[in-house]
């Protein structure tokens, strides 16, 4: 039961992660600039505050389950943890919070900027609201590098 306990919360932990990603990827990427030349500014405002609540509670799933992991790891190791792990765990960590600052920065500079924009017009986004997405993508590589670090 307790290997089952702790794949259950790995795997919750690796698909919330999944979904914040790939999301960020798809939305940056993908969506948002195909979307922004054919709907206007409501329509996009609509649809980035669904996805920014989704995230919100992804975030919280996936700092919770990681903090459950790094207490699964402890124990399996009689509640010695090897400095190596603790030093990449925290450099991972603080990659996922300035992840998660440059995705608030974006989202919210995002949805001011189509708050403000005319309900019916085209969307123009601006290169530093593009740059923070950007930086959200790049850092987020980085704590998939630190990730698997830690595998190791």
């Amino acid at each position: 039961m307790r290997t089952f306990v702790e794949l259950l919360i790995r795997y919750t932990h690796l698909i919330a992660v999944i979904i914040w990603f790939g999301g960020v990827v798809f939305s940056t990427l993908i969506a948002m600039p195909i979307v922004r030349k054919n709907l206007p500014a409501q329509d996009l405002l609509a649809i980035h505050n669904r996805f920014r609540h989704l995230i919100r509670v992804v975030i919280n799933i996936i700092l919770l389950t990681g903090g459950i992991v790094i207490f699964i790891v402890a124990w399996n190791n009689d509640m010695k943890i090897e400095t190596e792990y603790m030093i990449y765990s925290g450099a991972k960590l603080t990659a996922f919070g300035i992840m998660t600052l440059f995705w608030g920065l974006y989202s919210s500079l995002f949805r001011r900027h189509l708050e403000a924009t005319q309900p019916e017009s085209k969307v123009i986004i601006p290169i530093h609201i593009t740059v923070f997405g950007h930086l959200t993508l790049f850092s987020g590589l980085i704590v998939f590098i630190l990730a698997l670090l830690l595998k190791n």
